[in-house]
């Protein structure tokens, strides 16, 4: 079958089973296009909308703003839809552009809090209370069973202007240790920073690998990549934390004594010296997948796509490697976890100037129906995917699947997938008949046994997609000290004698004291006294974490 058969077969398919989803009666139906907001025989509406282009998009397949994905959205949802690309990492830059020109789509898709909180400081959002109560079925039923995600909508005045989705709770980050070294080494896992030291010596020095080589490095670089970052979630070294009483605090001293644990590090030989040249630590990991790194962090928000693609590598080039999760040990300032998925993620907005406000809820529904996020997540049923023995959709062609469905999860940001019930969670989702899979989901309720525990979580107050953002003066002022900051802790990782941690640390005072600390310490002083009732903490991710599990064990 040619490429153009293809897709119109595919486009006949999804036709024909979206609408026999849509009569099926069963839980949270699909809609109808003459009827996606149940208001009866509602309007076929113009809307425009954006869509993040990140230039992954495989030969032949078209453009993201034309495909075989906007054309099934068109054919099946309740509006023509115009799509306007947007860089995926510049998007701040287009967005402004849009506005400034008038050109700006109706539905904005946007990940970036300090982006959406930017375009309602500058008045260019509609306020959505009344267009969702008057207009919505299957949002407003999503509002009235997740409160939270009105919570996390809602703006200072009061009113509601953002829309988003559930994701399910786990940890975003794991820390990896040889465990096949430790055990050749007779080690135990390390539960504290100085015991983390030494089992990092041991691997550096002591030949884990038995290869009669010093070839070994005990710890990923740790001032660039995932591994700097769970120095910073075990030091909860943040500008803005909060203490036991619930009241802010500034985190100068503990962004000191994860500086000091980096040099001691550092001083103690058991990682790689030129770790300032791996700017984005991409030589640390490439070391690590071929077996030469001890302990590592790793980003592993997609631990589907972790499992088999870099646990895969690792298992090839290192067969006898057994990794294990490493809970973060205890430091001087005390012990704390990992950062966790944010559970409530607000997505979209709307542009104040949207010619059809309703027809603009609307499509706001029919892309939260999960229905319509199946297809996003999987594709086609016969197509790209069957149902498995365990019930859930199983890719029919991995290359198929690759090339059609992987790219194309940005027209689903309002989907969540928890409302699909057990199919929906990260368990549902490997094949423990490849082996890196199964490995993988051992990893994985390993990471999620040892990272969700009820203590403080080391990345401050909340979930960075739920802080606030600064004045844009105040902006400027903690991105330059930020910047100064950074450099004159790095500065003294490597310093010796001639620059220690102390003296960093003094000019860091200093620094931050003179050029605007004070200023931003005081407007989040004001703030957190106004609306720290208001606001997601990382207690309230753990009830939602809770509830989730609940409700998985009960299905």
């Amino acid at each position: 079958m040619n490429k153009k058969s293809l897709i119109k077969g595919i486009m006949a398919l999804t036709a024909t089973a979206f609408l026999l989803a849509g009569c099926s009666g069963t839980g949270n139906e699909a809609v109808d296009a003459d009827n996606s907001a149940g208001e009866g025989n509602a309007k076929r509406g113009k809307i425009t909308s954006t869509v993040y282009d990140r230039g992954n998009i495989p030969n032949g397949m078209g453009t993201i703003e034309d495909n075989l994905w906007t054309k099934w959205i068109n054919e099946n949802g309740p509006n023509d839809v115009k799509f306007t690309a947007v860089p995926r990492w510049e998007s701040s830059q287009k967005l402004n552009v849009l506005f400034a020109s008038g050109s700006a789509p109706d539905l904005i898709f946007e990940f970036g809090t300090s982006i959406r909180n930017t375009l309602f400081d500058q008045k260019q959002l509609l306020p959505l209370d009344e267009l969702i109560e008057n207009h919505s079925t299957v949002y407003k039923a999503m509002l009235e069973k997740y409160p939270q995600l009105k919570k996390a909508g809602t703006k200072s005045d009061g009113k509601l202007y953002e829309v988003g989705r559930i994701n399910e709770v786990y940890p975003l980050v794991s820390l990896f240790i040889r465990q096949d070294w430790l055990d050749e080494l007779g080690l135990d896992m390390p539960k504290t920073t100085e015991e983390m030291i030494a089992v990092a010596k041991a691997f550096t020095e002591q030949d884990p690998d038995r290869n009669g080589q010093d070839d070994t490095y005990g710890i990923a670089a740790v001032h660039f990549g995932d591994t700097a970052g769970i120095i910073r979630y075990m030091y909860n070294a943040n500008f803005v934390n909060v203490d036991e009483n619930n009241e802010l605090q500034f985190g100068l001293e503990n962004m000191k004594l994860a500086t000091q644990f980096r040099r001691d590090l550092y001083e103690a030989g058991v990682m790689d010296k030129d770790f300032l040249t791996d700017k984005d630590g991409s030589k640390a990991k490439q070391d690590f997948l071929n077996g030469k790194v001890g302990i590592m962090g790793w980003m592993t928000n997609d631990y589907t796509s972790f499992s088999t693609k870099e646990l895969d590598t690792l298992m090839k080039n290192a067969p006898e490697a057994k990794l294990a999760i490493v809970p973060l040990p205890e430091t001087p300032v005390g012990r704390y976890t990992m950062v966790w998925n944010n559970p409530i993620q607000m997505t979209a907005v709307v542009n104040a100037r949207a010619k059809d406000p309703e027809a603009v809820i609307r499509e706001i529904d029919f892309l939260a129906n999960n229905e319509t996020g199946k297809v996003f997540k999987y594709g086609l049923e016969g197509v790209h995917y069957e149902i498995g023995e365990n019930g859930c959709p199983v890719t029919i062609d991995e290359e198929t699947y690759k090339n059609e469905v992987s790219w194309n999860s940005d027209y689903g940001m309002l989907y969540s997938r928890l409302e699909d019930g057990k199919c929906g969670y990260t368990e549902a989702f490997f094949d423990e008949n490849v082996p890196s899979q199964k490995e993988g989901l051992r990893l994985f309720k390993e990471a999620r046994e040892v990272y969700m525990e009820k203590i403080p979580v080391g990345e401050g107050i909340t979930h960075s997609e739920h802080m606030p953002q600064l004045p844009k003066d105040l902006q400027t002022k903690m991105s330059n000290l930020s910047t100064q900051i950074n450099d004159l802790f790095t500065k003294s990782i490597i310093g010796g004698s001639k620059y220690t941690v102390e003296q960093a640390m003094t000019e860091v005072t200093e620094l931050w004291d003179t050029q605007g600390g004070k200023d931003i310490e005081a407007w989040y002083l004001d703030w957190w006294s106004k609306e720290k009732e208001n606001v997601l903490v990382w207690d309230d991710f753990y009830e939602i974490y809770e509830d989730q599990q609940r409700a998985f064990n009960e299905q």
